[in-house]
Parts: structure tokens; C-alpha cells; sequence
């Protein structure tokens, strides 16, 4: 299957990369069948240059461009399908939020579970102050 993606050029920590269809399974920067543009991250707003019609071409034949080159071709509204979105991992406040509300209902749930006796008397009632009148009441 064949892939658009970025190949790998430039010096150490200073990138930049070539737009090439290569064969799926040939190493990042290996063989590969033609150049359709580069892209250069590192400028502010980062450089896209990309023959529009050979781009067009290899998707017609059926090349499946790579995440990074589908947010790149979609930017450039070679591609109408928005890019996939990654999970990510969710943040320390998010993460301390979701164990609070984690937390809490079991909590309320233990303070609402009080053992009941359906048909006799509970201790809670026993130990009001309107039963302790009515059960002297009654012993006198």
C-alpha cells in the first residue's frame, strides 16, 4: 500500500521534511516513489509547499496520507475529511476532578445505607426524646 508522508531532512534539532509517496513498509527515510512538496515546521507560521495536482493524483490511485500529512493536506483543503484525533491523556486537574467525583458518591452512598429494622423498633427512635416520655408513661 503505498503512503504520503514526511521524509527527514536537515541538520541535528533543525527538521525539516519532504512530502513523498513511499511504500507503507519502507523505512521513514528510505525508498520512496516521488516527491509532492516539503514542509518546513520550524517557520512561524510553518512553510507547506505541495504540488496540489500530483497530490490529487495519488490519492485518486490510492495512497493513504500518513496523520501528520493529513492535518498538513487538510489545512491546505487538498482533503475534506477532518484529521483523526489522538486520545490524549487527560491532565492533573482533569485527572483529580474525575477521582473526586469518583470519591464522593460513595461516600454519600454509606451515609444514605443506615440499617433499618422493617417491622420492629430501631434504636434511633428508642433514644428520642418523646419515646423516653411515653415509655415512663407506660411503666407507671
Amino acid at each position: 500500500m503505498l503512503r504520503i508522508r514526511l521524509r527527514r531532512n536537515g541538520k541535528k534539532k533543525h527538521p525539516y521534511y519532504r512530502v513523498v509517496i513511499a511504500d507503507q513498509r519502507a523505512p521513514r527515510d528510505g525508498d520512496f516513489i516521488e516527491v509532492v512538496g516539503h514542509y518546513n515546521p520550524r517557520t512561524q507560521p510553518s512553510t507547506v509547499v505541495l504540488n496540489e495536482e500530483r497530490v490529487k493524483h495519488w490519492i485518486e490511485i490510492g495512497a493513504q496520507p500518513s496523520e501528520t500529512v493529513h492535518r498538513v493536506l487538510h489545512k491546505a483543503g487538498l482533503i475534506t475529511a477532518p484529521p483523526p484525533q489522538r486520545p490524549t491523556k487527560p491532565t492533573k486537574a482533569e485527572q483529580e476532578a474525575l477521582k473526586a467525583s469518583e470519591e464522593s458518591p460513595d461516600s454519600t452512598e454509606e451515609q444514605n445505607e443506615e440499617p433499618t429494622d422493617e417491622g420492629g423498633d430501631t434504636s434511633a427512635d428508642n433514644d428520642s426524646p418523646e419515646n423516653a416520655e411515653e415509655s415512663e408513661e407506660s411503666t407507671e
